[in-house]
């Protein structure tokens, strides 16, 4: 069901008075009394949408307000972008200060934003409101520092949070929910609550997560992911794979020492045949698994690639800079009749990068042929995010990138 939100107007009587739409969940947020108050929730659930209305209509004349964001681009990009054009549609602007990162609007409030990339920097003048968006991926060094500055004219200001839930341990959780001094509220909305959305967004973004973390990502429930994340009954052993097979990859997960030295170290370098059937069913054929020096890691290579044949898209994870250009290079001046595919190193945390593969599997579509090393790849595969190692995971979800985006995709050419 969409309400109609509360009037939004302006410092002169000619303006328009402004209404828009808002879901139950926006509504509930935009009425709260609460002193803190937040609306978390899934993504597309429009969170900053509303953050940044409320604001608007919260923002008194003279006041001085904050809306801080985790970074700088995300400020920029999300959080500053959606309030001003808000009010620009609104028409509410009188004056906008680029350089200072800040707005007058034309019934005198003034409003800063700021990043909250050095909590310090929270520190400031003392305000009458503040909002923060993306309240999930800042400190609580963050929002202690905030609450401070809601002093004001000696008035006890207002706080707002727009989030996505990141798990009962947060400390979100806590103030917005637990709130044991009886001066929060916080209000949940699910993805499904915006009907603005595409009809099949939530189930195309539910198919490329596995239930925990739609659970979080798309319902707005917090959920503890510090656990392990895959089980063992999602992966079916079975004798063979299919004769025809869309696309196959092996994908190598290399250890740093086996690029730079013979001493194989504690980490694996592990490469990983994996293939797709025309039914979306993946298949984890073969992991070649070991220590080696530079000189015996590219004749492995070699040899595992002649043994898996030409058809194989040889995958290989290269490091940034261009120490990693050049040895993706000797590898394939060492195999001129093979594809080679760099596979770029992954800078975030392993579980996002793995969640496509990962809802693959517990949905059913994840097999295993059978292979000695089937019960260490299990072991290691059903302890992650908590794995002593991780290059197995590493290098399937490499070779899953591959024949997933490589399908309809031109592949990298030297």
């Amino acid at each position: 069901m969409i309400y109609a939100a509360p009037s939004v107007t302006s410092a002169k009587p000619s303006d328009n008075i402004v209404r828009i739409q808002l879901t139950e969940p926006q509504m509930r947020f935009c009425n709260s009394t609460k002193l803190y108050r937040a609306l978390f929730g899934g993504r597309g659930a429009g969170k900053t949408f509303v953050g940044a209305y409320d604001m608007l209509k919260r923002a008194e004349p003279g006041g001085l307000y904050g809306v801080y964001a985790p970074t700088f681009r995300m400020l920029q990009d999300a959080t500053m972008r959606t309030f001003m054009d808000m009010a620009l549609d609104f028409r509410f602007v009188k004056r906008l200060y680029k350089a200072d990162k800040r707005v007058l609007l034309k019934n005198g409030a003034e409003i800063l934003f700021r990043s909250l990339e050095i909590p310090e920097h929270a520190r400031g003048p003392n305000l009458d409101g503040a909002w923060i968006d993306e309240a999930s991926l800042v400190k609580r060094e963050c929002f202690e520092i905030i609450i401070a500055a809601l002093r004001n004219g000696g008035k006890m200001g207002w706080l707002s949070a727009t989030f996505t839930p990141k798990g009962r341990k947060h400390w979100t959780y806590e103030v917005f929910v637990l709130d044991k001094f009886g001066v929060a509220e916080g209000i949940r909305a699910p993805t499904t609550s915006n009907i603005f959305l595409a009809p099949e967004f939530v189930e195309i973004v539910r198919s490329h997560y596995t239930s925990s973390m739609a659970a979080q990502e798309l319902d707005g429930q917090f959920i503890d992911l510090d656990g392990t994340i895959a089980r063992r009954e999602w992966f079916e052993i079975v004798p063979f794979r299919p004769s025809e097979v869309r696309r196959r990859a092996r994908c190598w997960d290399l250890s740093a020492s086996s690029r730079s030295s013979s001493d194989g170290g504690s980490d694996w370098s592990v490469g990983t045949l994996l293939s797709i059937d025309k039914q979306g069913y993946i298949y984890v054929e073969d992991v070649v698994r070991g220590h080696w020096g530079p000189g015996t890691l590219e004749e492995i290579i070699r040899q595992t690639a002649e043994r898996d044949g030409s058809d194989v898209i040889i995958g290989i994870e290269q490091e940034p800079g261009s120490s990693g250009k050049l040895f993706v290079g000797s590898i394939v001046r060492a195999l001129p009749s093979y594809r080679v595919q760099p596979v770029p190193t992954w800078t975030g945390d392993k579980i996002t990068r793995g969640m496509p593969f990962l809802a693959k599997a517990e949905h059913g579509f994840v097999r295993l042929v059978q292979g000695h090393w089937n019960e260490e790849w299990l072991d290691e595969i059903c302890s992650i995010p908590l794995a002593e190692h991780d290059d197995q995971f590493d290098s399937v979800v490499g070779a899953f990138w591959i024949v997933s985006t490589m399908l309809e995709r031109r592949l990298y050419t030297w």
